[in-house]
Formats: structure tokens, C-alpha cells, sequence
């Protein structure tokens, strides 16, 4: 069995300017970004935040629409599953922005092709038969939280510098990739400011995604000389069909993201350095050979660094 799956490259989907590369992985269950020379591992940021709080059901996402008819069609066991397609939902929507920042429109029948196909083959890479009545569900799901971003740029913003851009926290040995960082009003006649956003497609605006974008503000000011004032969430809408696209937005400062960023520091480390923890010295344990009975087995153990090196070079060759 691979210790290591699910590589993806994270990088600035524009393509443009001098922003990291990394690699976000699958490692023994934890997701992990990973630079390769030279090489370090880091923790992302959202399941760093959520070890170390406390977290009731009031904030917790809400399944609905295309997402209850996923658990009606395969049932509940399949639930992680369903936790990683939302993620795939959303790598979408973030595409969708790059062409939104390079032609200024969405030609929809090309985007719901797009959708469609996008759909399909993440439901077999996760070997599901895909439920094209769900996907069609999907489709159209996604074309309106799409709607909601058009009606964004073209109400707020002057100009997209980077989309799914990675920074770090390398004190917490933290990474995340910011879903958009641009020039656009706090306000609806306010004046343009440089703005990371993470984009949101859940119920409401919680307390958790308020810190986590402070975050992800400081994240990004230590790490690029592109300083952002402030930091903000757009929560894409399910506007009724006959009105115009609506989304929900809050942001901060970057005075308050600093003093919410050293707060959970606080908690941040004291997870880090605890005696407890595996992140520290994430490693992978396999019995090997023939083991007779009355004998010690061999078990082989290899580190993060050692499977990775080896995992890429056996897609390499």
C-alpha cells in the first residue's frame, strides 16, 4: 500500500509573477504540503487550526442540496468521500476565476461542460459510479456560486494577482494556499486595497473562518513583499434564479488579523511541541521478508523524506 497519495502541484493558477510551488499529499491520513528542495514538510492550516480548538455543532457545515442527494445515493459510509469532493467543488470555483480574469466572461455552455467532466472524473477517481443526477445537481450549483464570483469582480475588484497562491507560517510549520489575493474595495465605495480572500460555498460565516483568514493574512504578508491590507471571505450565494447573483462578505484589517494570528499562535505551538504529537516526525511502518514462528519480525520504517523520494522517482521513471 503507498504511504503517499494523492500528489497535487499547488501553485499560482495565473501563472504569473514569482510565487512558491508546492505539494500537497496524502500522508498516512494527514494532508500535507511538501517542498522539495530543500526539502520540508508543513501542516495545512485549516487542520492545524482545528486540532487545537474546541469546535461545537453550531459552526459546523451543512450538507445540502447536491451534497444530501450524494449521502442519499451511496449512503453514509461513504462520507469521506463526500469531504473531498466539496474540496474538488471548490478547486472549480477557483478555476473559474482565472477565466473570469482573462476573458471578462463565462460562456456557459463551455463551463458546464467543464463542470460536468470535472464532476464525473472525480466521482471515478474515487472509484464511484458517477450519479449523473447528482452531478447534474452539481452542475447547476456550481454555475450559480460561479454567478455569485462574476457579480463580485465586477462589483469590487480592480485586479487578481495570484489565485491559489501558497505561503507559509514557518514557525508552525504551517502552509495554505490562498484562494485569491486582489485589489478590491472593503467597501462598496471605499477605496481599492491589495485583499486575501478565501472563498466560501458554505451556510453561513462562522467564527472559525474568521480566524482562519486572519491567518492566512499574516501567512501571506511573511512571506511576500505583495502586503495585503486586508483580509476577507465571500461566501457565494444560492440567489434565487429570477434576481441577480448575490454572495455575503466580511473582512478585517491587517492590524486585527496580526492580533487574531498570535492568539492562535498560542495554541498552534503548544500542539506543535507536544510529546504527543506525530507531525514532528511523521514516518511510515511496514513488516517486510518471511517471519518464522518464535522469531522477531522485521518491520521497515522510513520517513517522510524517504517515501517521498521515492514515490517521485518511481513516477519519474
Amino acid at each position: 500500500m503507498e504511504s503517499i497519495t494523492n500528489i497535487e502541484k499547488i501553485e499560482n493558477l495565473l501563472k504569473i509573477g514569482t510565487f512558491m510551488k508546492m505539494f500537497r499529499v496524502n500522508f498516512n491520513g494527514m494532508r500535507l504540503y511538501i517542498q522539495e528542495e530543500p526539502f520540508q514538510y508543513y501542516s495545512g492550516l485549516t487542520g492545524a487550526l482545528s486540532a487545537c480548538t474546541f469546535r461545537g455543532d453550531q459552526d459546523a457545515k451543512r450538507l445540502d442540496g447536491w451534497r444530501t442527494s450524494m449521502i442519499d445515493s451511496f449512503g453514509h459510509k461513504n462520507t469521506e468521500d463526500y469531504v473531498s469532493m466539496t474540496a474538488d467543488f471548490g478547486t472549480l470555483l477557483h478555476m473559474s476565476l482565472v477565466t473570469i480574469k482573462e476573458k471578462g466572461c463565462i460562456v456557459w455552455s463551455e463551463e458546464q461542460d467543464k463542470a460536468q467532466e470535472y464532476f464525473v472524473n472525480a466521482y471515478r477517481a474515487k472509484s464511484i459510479e458517477p450519479d449523473m443526477r447528482t452531478i447534474k445537481k452539481m452542475r447547476f450549483d456550481y454555475c450559480k456560486h460561479v454567478s455569485s464570483l462574476l457579480q463580485f469582480v465586477y462589483d469590487r475588484v480592480q485586479e487578481i494577482y495570484a489565485i491559489e497562491a501558497p505561503c507559509l507560517w514557518e514557525t508552525m510549520r504551517i502552509c495554505t494556499p490562498i484562494d485569491m489575493v486582489c485589489s478590491c474595495r472593503p467597501t462598496e465605495k471605499g477605496d481599492f486595497k491589495t485583499t486575501t480572500i478565501n472563498i466560501k460555498t458554505s451556510s453561513q460565516i462562522s467564527a472559525h473562518q474568521l480566524e482562519q483568514i486572519a491567518c492566512e493574512n499574516y501567512m501571506w504578508n511573511n512571506t511576500y513583499d505583495l502586503q495585503a491590507d486586508i483580509s476577507a471571505i465571500i461566501r457565494t450565494k444560492d440567489w434565487k434564479d429570477s434576481g441577480t447573483p448575490t454572495y455575503e462578505w466580511k473582512y478585517i484589517t491587517k492590524d486585527e488579523c496580526i492580533k487574531a494570528a498570535e492568539e492562535a499562535a498560542k495554541r498552534l505551538w503548544l500542539c506543535l511541541n507536544s510529546n504527543s504529537s506525530y507531525f514532528p516526525n511523521p514516518m511510515s511502518k511496514t513488516f517486510v521478508g518471511e517471519t518464522k514462528a518464535g522469531e522477531k519480525p522485521e518491520i521497515s520504517i522510513k520517513t517522510l523524506e524517504q517515501e517521498w523520494l521515492s514515490t517521485m522517482e518511481e513516477i519519474n521513471n
